[in-house]
């Protein structure tokens, strides 16, 4: 096996996305000889980036590191056929990059933005037949497709249940998932453990000594301040809520609620919450520009609907949550539930439950300076070790070492 190292996602930067430039750099620092493919930028609104052009093909150098970007159906409506139709042509016009740009004995990383990918492994197993092929699955599928809502019906879901677990997942060499329960799961496919890594996402604003410092920042109140950052959509849940917000801030006037992000479930919450002054929709921020948010609030604030598949999801934003060392009020079940609990991380609640919300906030909320240090010294313990970016960087580069 050569050391070229073709890493393909939907998704790149300058798109707001966890595996990015950096990423390939530290890929690339390995000793490998990374080649990305990827579309043209245009998430989360779903517009092509300024100073980009849709186009079949076209590279640029980012980073000293070679980017191949193909032709994009930009769209991130709620209409499912044109969201199927925005993934099913990048998978298809990556297959035919590597199809042009591929080299026959490489490792082929391929991020997994939907079951359409599958059509890129298919292009390496036939024509680059001494390479190998890894499948990174964020989210295991058709469970996510049931609960986003776009496919309503059953029969669709039981057939891409069959199509899946039949053709789909046998199509790869090695698979890395987000979690021990993921894994758990895709074994269950006929998949041996040794072929699954679980690698912990790390935090999208993660701090490094090369790094500038958090801008020292403030909320304009002397109250509390909880703050959720993240995608403000369906499987969040943060509309099913907004009733337990306002009797937080009726028992507790010193508490307000600032959430950061946007998504489909956006508009519904604004009408909701509509002019309390301790609930503050902020919408979309950068993730350069996050991190003094995050720095500055009291308590971090997560949320997931209450669904079985979310008990194996640990939140991209938990890591992010954990490395700023913040109480925690997580709204989670399953693994990511177990994290704040184990750790002493802060309060949890069952998700959905109003009652059960008010009481964590409420409890969260009234902590001590010694609770609150220890919390901290906890939570850069757990980071460090099992979440950092160079924790995983390692581990990905052990594991797909050992199989080779």
């Amino acid at each position: 096996m050569t050391n070229n190292f073709f890493y393909i996602a939907q998704y790149f930067t300058p798109e707001p996305y966890l595996k990015d430039i950096q990423f390939i750099k530290d890929i690339k620092g390995k000793g490998w000889e990374p080649v990305v493919i990827t579309g043209f930028p245009n998430y989360p609104k779903g517009i092509i980036y300024k100073g980009y052009s849709n186009k079949f093909f076209a590279e640029e150098m980012m980073d000293g590191v070679r980017v191949i970007r193909v032709y994009t159906y930009a769209d991130h409506s709620l209409n499912a056929f044109k969201r199927a139709l925005n993934y099913f042509v990048f998978a298809l016009f990556a297959s035919i990059a590597i199809f042009k740009f591929g080299k026959k004995e490489s490792f082929y990383y391929i991020l997994q933005s939907s079951p359409f990918v599958v059509l890129c492994a298919w292009t390496v197993n036939v024509c680059k037949k001494k390479s190998k092929t890894l499948l990174d699955i964020q989210d295991v599928f058709p469970e996510n497709i049931r609960i986003s809502g776009y496919v309503k019906s059953t029969w669709i879901i039981s057939l891409l249940d069959f199509f899946l677990n039949n053709f789909y997942y046998k199509s790869f060499d090695l698979f890395v998932t987000v979690s021990e329960s993921f894994r758990n799961i895709i074994a269950k496919k006929n998949i041996g453990l040794r072929r699954i890594l679980t690698l912990y996402n790390w935090s999208m604003v993660e701090k490094s000594s090369a790094a500038p410092s958090v801008i020292d920042f403030s909320f304009p109140n002397s109250g509390i301040n909880i703050v959720y950052a993240g995608n403000i959509g369906v499987h969040q849940g943060i509309s099913t809520l907004f009733q337990g917000m306002f009797n937080v801030i009726e028992n507790n006037p010193k508490i307000h609620f600032h959430l950061f992000g946007d998504g489909t479930d956006f508009e519904i919450l604004k009408s909701l919450v509509k002019q309390n002054e301790n609930i503050i929709l902020h919408g979309r921020v950068s993730t350069t520009e996050i991190g003094k948010y995050l720095e500055a609030a009291d308590v971090l604030f997560l949320h997931l609907i209450k669904d079985p598949i979310y008990e194996s999801i640990i939140p991209s934003k938990l890591q992010a949550y954990i490395e700023v060392g913040k109480p925690i009020l997580g709204g989670v079940e399953g693994e990511a539930r177990n994290l704040i609990t184990e750790n002493r991380l802060g309060q949890v609640f069952e998700p959905q439950n109003i009652i059960d919300f008010q009481n964590a906030a409420l409890k969260i909320s009234d902590l001590k300076i010694d609770d609150i240090r220890e919390i901290k010294q906890r939570s850069a313990k757990l980071y460090s070790e099992k979440f950092s970016r160079k924790a995983g960087i390692d581990r990905l580069e052990k594991f797909i070492k050992n199989y080779l």
